[in-house]
């Protein structure tokens, strides 16, 4: 096995990892499936009532909906304004469903494809702000994670930090191989040094 297939996780883990840690819409679905419920439970209550006792009064306006119904055509700007209306509000669901989330567990490349390991993003930033603080002549580490980056903020007492910025992307990059995420993030240092 080449250095290269030993660092490159395998794609069933890689396609494992992505389907078990992939962010879900879970406010949008709850808000969909209420109305959805909702809707459905007042026309069971409807039916079930006519069905009981068709002179009681209903819970819907039926015969003031059934007149609309009738009176209203496909061309009317009510009945056109409320199907814009209607596939606007579908459409806006169907792309808050399909719009990534912000993970909250980061998946990590394990060589078993049957495991599926992942770290979340305040374990993440603080392994890279230790392995950053680790380098000579850093005291402070900040971490920030970007979509497809990570950004890594040092401070340093040193007048001349010459070469740490490198030496603290090297460390957060070697940690970052360790854990092993499947979608390595590129990696920006900048240093604050002390002032004259």
């Amino acid at each position: 096995m080449t250095a290269s297939e030993r660092e490159r996780p395998p794609a069933v883990s890689r396609r494992g990892g992505r389907r078990v840690f992939r962010p879900r819409r879970a406010v949008p679905a709850v808000l969909a499936a209420a109305a959805l419920a909702a809707a459905a439970f007042l026309i069971a209550v409807e039916v079930i009532t006519s069905l009981l006792s068709p002179r009681s009064g209903s819970v819907l306006p039926v015969p003031y909906l059934a007149g609309l119904g009738r009176a209203t055509r496909w061309a009317d700007p009510l009945a056109l304004a409320v199907a814009c209306l209607l596939a606007v509000l579908g459409l806006l669901l169907i792309l808050l469903a399909l719009w990534p989330g912000r993970p909250r567990v980061i998946a990590l490349a394990f060589d078993d494809p049957d495991v599926v390991v992942g770290i979340t993003a305040a374990g993440l930033r603080r392994q890279l702000a230790q392995a950053a603080r680790n380098v000579d002549g850093v005291t402070r580490a900040r971490v920030r994670l970007r979509r497809g980056g990570v950004r890594v903020q040092a401070a340093s007492p040193l007048r001349d930090p010459r070469g740490l910025p490198e030496q603290v992307e090297r460390a957060v990059t070697g940690r970052l191989r360790e854990l092993a995420p499947l979608r390595p993030p590129h990696v920006r240092v900048t240093v604050r040094n002390r002032e004259d």
